[in-house]
């Protein structure tokens, strides 16, 4: 019997994924706990990404990924995009399950994305205030975790390290974040943490974050031209593997809609960098500057 598992994406919006395989089931069940989201046994057919078997990927299809453990392709007509494991592995299934789950909403966004709704995934952890959502963004290996970890063992809230969804479709003009389930958490074992896929937080600062030279964390000014380029870079992090290799016209399409995204952004918050050290009270310095 199929298994259904929707994720909400955002006002009137949902990611519908399906599984077929029976050895799969307590793998869903697994995921709609974590995510907080409730799992039927029906429901409607997806319309932006399906989990398939392998054997039912069908003919024509354009691969976007074909990897050991997974293929992502969308279908002959662009309409949808499937998805089929291949071998799950022996050790950490779960950390297996959630890469599949993170790549479907990966996928979904863009789709959205493509179709022109304001919502998009950003490479960044989300610090949680009492004013609101703060957001960290950077390269790579610049310390988000690290920085993640020290607030919140400064007495800080958060969930989410590397990976959230910036909701821009508000009426009242608030950007709006979700905190998202990340292949780090998974693969750390932090299956204790909590991610309320329809609890929104609003974004209350935004900063990129930077190495510290001083010995100590602190707030830098940053040009408006630094701030804009790596707030758009994270914001096609996520997107690239994917996006590689859609039509010309799709590409052009997505990169306006992310950079539009960025623009908001760039206008909202003042420029700044938090550069941030090893030790030292990182939440008072994040909260003081709010």
């Amino acid at each position: 019997m199929a298994r259904f598992l929707a994720i909400s994406l955002h006002d009137g919006g949902s990611v519908t994924m399906r599984t077929m395989l029976p050895e799969r089931t307590a793998a869903f069940d697994g995921l709609g706990k974590l995510l907080c989201l409730n799992l039927g046994n029906g429901g409607p057919e997806p319309a932006d990404v399906e989990l398939v078997a392998p054997d039912a990927m069908p003919e024509g299809r354009h691969v976007l990924r074909d990897a050991a453990l997974t293929e992502v392709a969308y279908a002959a007509d662009w309409s949808r995009i499937l998805i089929a494991g291949w071998k799950k592995p022996s050790r950490r299934p779960h950390s297996y399950d959630c890469y599949v789950w993170q790549t479907a909403l990966i996928c979904a966004c863009m789709n959205a994305a493509l179709r022109g709704e304001n919502a998009v995934l950003i490479h960044g952890a989300v610090l949680e205030t009492d004013h609101g959502a703060v957001l960290l963004f950077g390269e790579s290996g610049m310390g988000k975790s690290t920085a993640f970890d020290r607030w919140r063992m400064c007495g800080g809230n958060g969930s989410s390290d590397d990976m959230a969804l910036l909701d821009f479709s508000g009426a009242d003009g608030v950007v709006r974040v979700r905190r998202m389930p990340t292949w780090s958490a998974c693969r750390e074992g932090r299956n204790e943490w909590d991610y309320p896929a329809g609890e929104e937080l609003p974004l209350a600062g935004v900063f990129a974050l930077g190495r510290s030279e001083s010995g100590r964390d602190e707030i830098a000014d940053l040009s408006p031209a630094q701030f804009f380029a790596q707030c758009y870079r994270s914001m096609f992090y996520w997107s690239l593997t994917c996006a590689r290799p859609l039509p010309d016209t799709l590409k052009e399409r997505l990169t306006a809609r992310i950079r539009h995204q960025t623009e908001i952004i760039a206008e909202r918050f003042v420029p700044r960098a938090l550069k941030t050290a090893l030790d030292g009270d990182l939440r008072k310095v994040v909260e003081d500057s709010l």
